[in-house]
């Protein structure tokens, strides 16, 4: 998998040179580097010195997670494809993504996107026509952006910069155009919100348990060992349960700062699971050492999403050291489910009405949340996993009514805490109070005080003053 990239020029000039600068603006390791225009495809273990000719181009730096992954962008029915992600497929996903593009990429997009199989973006060059496509989810980054000569699509937002664009998501569900004529954008599917079922908790349950189960399995085909970022809470061990119902070999791991309590609850937990995990404690030192590469693949000088990158950052440093390079993660619960706070405040004041909110927050969990988690392991030649993204499973949840999430008595994720029960997860587990991952491994506390040691009225100052700082020197080399 990898890195996407595409790019037009809207005045009919050769784009090559400023395709390279776009790919070498990701200095992350990669096992290749692909770039196809009209005049041809290039694919090649090391970044190239000259291109195909094009005033249109996709390219792809190509990383190796699974033995079925191969270089990219390939060639079939006569137009170029590159695409990051999965079609959770148990052949080659990108032979399957052309297979179902067909003859007509446009159309197979569009079925593709209407079928809701898969998490992925994808590039198409078609004649002088590039298609960009998201899933209905989201949980893959895909940015666009445009000046007066050139439109432009990548996997984050680093490689338009070095063109000088802007770059905004492409929506889940939508497909862009990009041709010399300009840019347009067709919604396909989005998330829509359900009516709630008529159905009992018990039911609900077993139909969830089903769905979770076949989520977890779709991404553990053609791997044998995985890892998976484990805190000993509700979400992450359920994913962690089903692992190893499965069958696959799974190491737990987990992070947090020096006196973290979550490391001694997510060490007891692994045990009552009787699976192996690696626990690492780290300092202020460490997390001064880590925030700029952090800062600089989430490409946004937020606080919360910083806070919250950083462990998973060293989750996935850690899955490498491990010889992992597939994490699961436990992203995508909260929303769907209600477990945050705010929720059953939410309901107590509106009732019913608070499913509204439930579903505003997991349609833009893609922007909030996956992207960000997406990208931070990705720079590190990780990709991520997360079965409650799976839109099988989406849907299950946003149709479940809200009094089989949350209670009047303060009650959160009731559903999830009940499927926990019947995978015989001890109530320790099943019924742990939830604590936001920057406040429970500490690593918000940490970031505040080197803000302070910096002179900074606020963790956001000292955050948009490195990021500025990092686009600064990066656009000067």
């Amino acid at each position: 998998m990898g890195y996407i990239a595409a790019l037009t020029s809207k005045r009919g000039e050769d784009v090559g040179s400023l395709m390279l600068r776009m790919l070498r603006a990701q200095n992350s390791r990669v096992d290749g580097v692909g770039i196809a225009s009209e005049e041809g495809v290039i694919t090649q273990p090391w970044m190239p010195e000259e291109t195909p000719r094009g005033d249109a181009m996709i390219g792809c730096l190509h990383t190796k997670i699974t033995p079925l992954d191969q270089p990219q962008p390939i060639t079939q029915y006569g137009h170029h494809i590159a695409m990051e992600g999965r079609l959770w497929s148990w052949r080659c996903d990108i032979l399957e993504m052309a297979e179902r593009l067909g003859h007509q990429p446009h159309r197979g997009l569009r079925r593709l996107i209407e079928g809701g199989d898969g998490s992925y973006a994808v590039v198409i060059l078609d004649g002088d026509v590039i298609l960009c496509g998201r899933d209905p989810v989201g949980l893959v980054p895909l940015y666009i952006g445009e000046s007066e000569r050139l439109i432009a699509a990548a996997s984050n937002r680093r490689m338009l910069w070095r063109l000088g664009l802007e770059a905004e998501p492409l929506r889940p569900g939508h497909i862009a155009l990009i041709s010399p004529d300009g840019l347009r954008v067709e919604r396909v599917r989005a998330l829509e919100q359900p009516e709630a079922r008529d159905i009992s908790m018990g039911e609900a349950v077993e139909q969830l348990d089903e769905a979770m189960r076949a989520s977890v399995e779709r991404r553990i085909r053609g791997l044998r060992r995985v890892c998976l970022a484990f805190s000993g809470g509700l979400d992450s061990s359920v994913i962690a349960r089903y692992l190893d119902l499965i069958g696959v070999d799974v190491e737990l791991l987990s992070v947090g700062l020096e006196g973290s309590k979550d490391l001694e609850t997510a060490a007891t937990a692994a045990e009552q699971l009787n699976l192996p995990i690696r626990v690492e404690s780290y300092d202020l030192k460490d997390v001064e050492e880590a925030l700029d590469e952090v800062l600089w693949s989430v490409e946004e000088a937020d606080p919360v999403k910083v806070s919250i990158a950083l462990p998973l950052y060293w989750c996935a440093r850690l899955a490498v050291e491990e010889g992992v390079r597939t994490l699961f993660v436990g992203q995508g619960s909260d929303e769907l489910f209600g477990g945050y706070r705010r929720y059953i405040d939410l309901y107590a004041s509106m009732g019913d009405e608070v499913s509204h909110q439930l579903f505003r927050d997991v349609a833009e969990s893609y922007e909030v949340n996956y992207a960000r988690d997406y990208k931070v392991c990705m720079d590190q030649g990780v990709e991520v996993r997360a079965p409650y993204t799976d839109l099988e499973v989406i849907e299950l949840g946003l149709s479940t009514p809200i009094g089989l999430k949350l209670s009047r008595d303060g009650g959160r994720k009731l559903i999830l805490r009940r499927l926990a029960e019947k995978l015989g997860l001890p109530e320790s587990i099943a019924w742990r109070r939830k604590r936001a991952i920057q406040y429970s491994t500490r690593v918000s506390t940490a970031l505040r005080r080197i803000a302070k040691k910096h002179g900074k009225r606020s963790l956001r100052e000292l955050l948009e003053e490195r990021l500025s700082l990092l686009r600064g020197s990066w656009k000067g080399s």
